[in-house]
């Protein structure tokens, strides 16, 4: 199996979007196409959990208004109660008194008597509801407040359910607004992903950079459209013993094979060979420290370029670059013959890993 070195860049910097929005929620692209599939379903069970809580604090409201209004209850009826017995007891207590007797001054006290309980009994038969009302006040009070608190749940259904179902849709709509912004680079990082795991078939002596990148110190000049290479960035760099392939990969649909306006994938992968050339070139006495000497001569690193395309590919050949598809990338790679023994890989790889910004 294929030695593997570095993350996909697309990867990377899908996860560098997703960090920099606050959205923790993927761990894979999988999970971001399955929420863009499924978002208008989750919106509508989003709306519909909230509507189940809703209905649940209405069950809670209405029983606990249910449970206030029986203790109001049970303490009105108990209160009444006390009064009518008190009631009954100055008037069986008045009637009493109200026997005469021998003794003038006796009847002369209960005659007085007799008038402060009709007074008292007059006082709580006149004022029953108001000492009813007093007694069952804190308890009426707090029956009072749970209806009106029920009360305005229900007939503002509608619009609490809004209230809280929006600061969640917000997120929802972030998350696909950023999602849908990222759905280019993300179906880069499926080709690249697909890419990768292929090459990673290839033999133990293969080594494999994804996202290999470089920032020259002293640019390279591009002969070829006339300026200055200050960097590169290869989507795949193998290191075989047929020597190094630059793979660049491309998930493109038919419909993108024909517009002007993307970048030429041929005229990416030439500038960044030819730098990588000039770079390697044999003349520099580091590379021929890295190859074994052969009696005829310094050993030529070769360099091939190749488009992998996921999808589609045009019918067209073109100059110094092969377009695959990915099912024929590995037996293109494995055509060429080996020229260099599994040390002298190690030491390019090596020499490349040094290199990599």
């Amino acid at each position: 199996m294929t030695r593997i070195h570095g993350q996909i860049e697309s990867l990377k910097r899908i996860r560098e979007t997703l960090n920099q929005e606050g959205i923790t929620r993927f761990n894979s692209i999988g999970e971001i196409k399955k929420f863009l599939k499924y978002y208008d379903n989750e919106k509508e069970e989003l709306i519909f959990k909230i509507e189940r809580q809703f209905d649940l604090e209405s069950d809670v409201l209405q029983t606990k208004c249910h449970y206030l209004q029986k203790g109001y209850e049970e303490r009105k009826s108990s209160t009444s109660t006390k009064l009518n017995n008190t009631i009954s007891r100055l008037k069986i207590k008045s009637e009493s008194l109200s026997h005469p007797t021998k003794n003038a001054l006796l009847e002369l006290l209960n005659w007085y008597q007799q008038q402060i309980l009709l007074a008292y009994k007059f006082i709580l038969e006149k004022n029953f509801a108001t000492i009813v009302m007093l007694k069952t006040f804190q308890y009426k009070k707090k029956l009072d407040a749970g209806l009106k608190k029920l009360y305005s749940h229900i007939t503002n259904r509608e619009e609490i359910i809004s209230e809280r179902s929006a600061p969640r849709f917000k997120e929802l709509d972030h998350m696909k607004t950023i999602c849908t912004n990222l759905y280019p680079i993300i179906a880069g990082a499926i080709g690249e992903n697909l890419v990768a795991k292929e090459l990673e078939k290839l033999s133990d002596d293969c080594v494999l950079f994804n996202d290999y990148s470089i920032k020259f110190n002293k640019p390279i000049f591009y002969k070829k459209e006339k300026h200055l290479i200050h960097s590169i960035q290869i989507d795949h760099l193998l290191v075989t013993q047929a020597g190094i392939f630059i793979i660049e990969t491309k998930n493109w649909s038919k419909a993108s094979l024909e517009r002007y306006d993307l970048r030429s994938p041929i005229k990416q992968i030439q500038r960044v060979s030819y730098a990588l050339f000039v770079l390697l070139n044999p003349k520099e006495r580091h590379l021929n420290q890295l190859l074994k000497k052969h009696h005829w001569g310094n050993k030529k690193l070769p360099i091939r370029n190749i488009v992998a395309m996921i999808r589609h590919k045009p019918k067209e050949k073109f100059n110094h670059v092969a377009v695959k598809k990915l099912n024929e990338l590995n037996n293109y790679i494995a055509y060429f013959e080996p020229i260099f023994d599994s040390t002298e890989v190690q030491n390019m790889a090596d020499h490349l890993l040094k290199l990599k910004s």
